[in-house]
């Protein structure tokens, strides 16, 4: 029960630091949002199949679980080199009307990266101070409550940093407040980023390399089309904002 209200009062905190006001700026197209789902069952499906056919269910399984931590704790990171490059590139290409309002944006994306910078070093800040202060060599009661309030606070700090990884990695520090398109080309990006450090799968080799590479393929098809129908039905233009 303890944990649970840390990680709720953890996830609230996040959401409310990276997601309030971090959709302003995006397009929400129904059409694109149906195939995006449909891609993720397929992956799935695909995933399941080929753990099936060629692989050990329960080490795949678990391997799996462990990629999903990986990705989940790199993917924040990854953002933070490519995010100013491709923040700078639609700033660069957007005509000079345009580039006061993204370079707001920009300031806010940037409070976003180093709020979430904050959450890790707030982990580190707790983790020495405990260190540091030793509560336990105090004794008696006021020892114990103030080791415990240590503990408490590291474990909240983890779980903030958790959420907010996941918060991030979700919007982008708020990519789309800077054009609509960007949260796609850092969706393509990332995924050709993973598929270069990712294994092969299971199986013969055609299949391997067609199941490792078709999954950041269809990723920026439904990227560049997602683009596409912004500039088209959406008036989003690379060069016009």
């Amino acid at each position: 029960m303890g944990l649970y209200s840390l990680a709720r009062s953890a996830r609230r905190v996040a959401w409310r630091l990276f997601l309030r006001g971090a959709g302003s700026g995006s397009v929400h197209d129904p059409a694109v949002a149906r195939v995006k789902r449909i891609r993720t069952y397929a992956a799935i499906t695909v995933s399941l199949a080929d753990v099936v056919a060629f692989g050990s269910v329960q080490d795949d399984l678990l391997e799996s679980l462990s990629d999903r931590w990986v990705t989940l704790l790199t993917t924040p990171w990854l953002l933070v080199v490519s995010t100013p490059v491709v923040f700078m590139a639609f700033i660069w290409c957007a005509p000079p009307r345009r580039r006061p309002a993204m370079w707001a944006a920009l300031r806010a994306s940037l409070r976003q990266l180093g709020l979430f910078v904050g959450t890790l070093l707030l982990i580190a800040v707790l983790v020495i101070g405990w260190s540091e202060t030793n509560p336990a060599r105090l004794g008696g009661s006021l020892g114990t409550w103030l080791s415990l309030a240590f503990l408490a606070g590291v474990l909240w700090a983890v779980f903030l940093f958790l959420f907010a990884s996941a918060a991030v990695a979700r919007t982008g520090f708020g990519a789309a407040a800077v054009h609509p398109a960007a949260p796609s080309v850092l969706a393509a990006f990332l995924v050709w980023a993973f598929a270069a450090t990712t294994k092969l799968p299971d199986g013969p080799t055609p299949i391997a390399y067609t199941l490792l590479l078709g999954g950041p393929a269809t990723v920026t098809a439904i990227a560049w089309w997602e683009i596409h129908r912004l500039r088209g039905r959406f008036g989003a233009r690379p060069r016009g904002g």
